[in-house]
């Protein structure tokens, strides 16, 4: 199932980032970039759903489609093929999928001030059946430890998705080469402990409510083989 909007009432906002002008292969310029179109997902409840949402901007016969793992709300868009009218469709495993038509935005290849970007608000409806607890989505997506000056700990963000009044507590864990890792599994903190050779453990989210749920994070820590000031790994 799926719900369609034709020419939907869209709010605009403004906002500068740099960026590439051609992230769709369109143009030859590389400059300052002006985002054309924002996608912020919430589900009925207004909470916000991005994460674990596949964002497909559709120009012409061209498809772009992007799945959302380091935001919770939302998705920017530099590059729209050089269309000025695209469709957007959002979809979320165990959502509706939803289909917006005619949305206006600019259309340069090499992206101008005047072209105000478009918010585009999508809630997304449940599909019949959905389990009461269907994703922990783990916040970001990856992570480098290192020894100070660097990142040395880090505090992930576990999002679960599900019903309202269901548990949203999670269990943290660490599987894989963790030798090198500290983690508070209360908290989801991660800190640099020590190693030499670099490793790559990952970190999982386990929904209480629902312990067969799991998010994932891809943790690495820098390996130093050459150091001599490291603690040792015991």
């Amino acid at each position: 199932m799926r719900t369609e909007w034709i020419g939907a009432g869209l709010a605009v906002s403004a906002a500068l980032v740099l960026s590439s002008c051609n992230l769709f292969g369109e143009g030859d310029c590389t400059t300052v970039g002006y985002p054309l179109l924002t996608v912020e997902i919430r589900d009925a409840q207004g909470r916000a759903q991005a994460a674990g949402s596949t964002v497909t901007i559709v120009a012409g016969e061209a498809r772009y489609p992007q799945l959302l793992r380091d935001d919770s709300l939302r998705t920017t868009y530099y590059q729209t093929a050089g269309a000025s009218v695209v469709d957007v469709v959002v979809s979320k495993p165990y959502y509706q999928e939803v289909v917006v038509k005619g949305v206006k935005v600019g259309a340069n290849s090499c992206l101008k001030a005047d072209n105000r970007p478009v918010t585009l608000p999508v809630v997304l409806a449940l599909a019949p059946n959905a389990p009461a607890v269907r994703a922990v989505h783990v916040l970001p997506a990856r992570v480098l430890l290192d020894r100070a000056p660097y990142t040395t700990t880090y505090t992930f963000t576990a999002l679960v998705d599900a019903n309202p009044g269901v548990s949203t507590a999670v269990r943290w864990r660490l599987d894989g080469d963790s030798s090198g890792v500290e983690l508070d599994a209360q908290t989801g903190t991660v800190r640099y402990r020590c190693q030499r050779p670099s490793t790559y453990p990952t970190l999982q989210a386990v929904a209480l409510a629902d312990t067969l749920v799991v998010g994932t994070a891809a943790v690495a820590t820098q390996g130093h083989p050459a150091a001599t000031n490291d603690p040792p790994c015991s």
